[in-house]
């Protein structure tokens, strides 16, 4: 559409994940520091809403969604598909798990990411998910169906 627009706001968080069955090192416990990128995308307000006048979105608005629905969830935690046979041992000791009900790859992930944000009825256009430094993925919302992504029982895991 004409005159759209769009945003990017960067996160960071820091998780653990496992990958059963991986024929890697990703098989194993471990973490990232992950960055994610939402990108969102719209129209500018007008001057009939002088607050948010040349705004899409204002940056600490879509820094207060996306730290609710999915950075306050996922920092320092076990993100877990909840097959991980480690998961009960972490549970047993309060450890922070965050079970979202598949496989923890980058391209799930990402998948997941941005479905949560569009039922919190963000525009959102794209998610970018750095697991490394040197490794992202990227999923478009217009790819992702509206009961929900697919999630790839396999996938890469960048294990630097």
């Amino acid at each position: 559409m004409k005159n759209e627009i769009n945003v990017c706001k960067i996160f960071q968080f820091d998780a653990a994940h496992q990958l059963i069955g991986h024929n890697g090192k990703c098989a194993n416990v471990h973490g990232h520091t992950y960055k994610l990128e939402v990108v969102i995308r719209g129209t500018t307000y007008g001057s009939e809403d002088v607050s948010n006048e040349g705004f899409v979105m204002d940056f600490s608005d879509l820094k207060k969604i996306v730290n609710e629905v999915i950075i306050d969830k996922f920092d320092h935690a076990f993100l877990a598909a909840g097959n991980e046979p480690v998961l009960q041992t972490l549970k047993s000791t309060g450890s922070k798990v965050c079970i979202v009900g598949c496989r923890t790859t980058a391209e799930n992930m990402s998948k997941y990411i941005c479905f949560e944000l569009i039922k919190a009825n963000l525009p959102v256009w794209s998610i970018k998910l750095w697991e490394t430094s040197t490794s992202w993925v990227e999923v478009f919302a217009s790819d992702i169906d509206h009961e929900g992504p697919f999630y790839a029982q396999s996938g890469v895991c960048d294990y630097e």
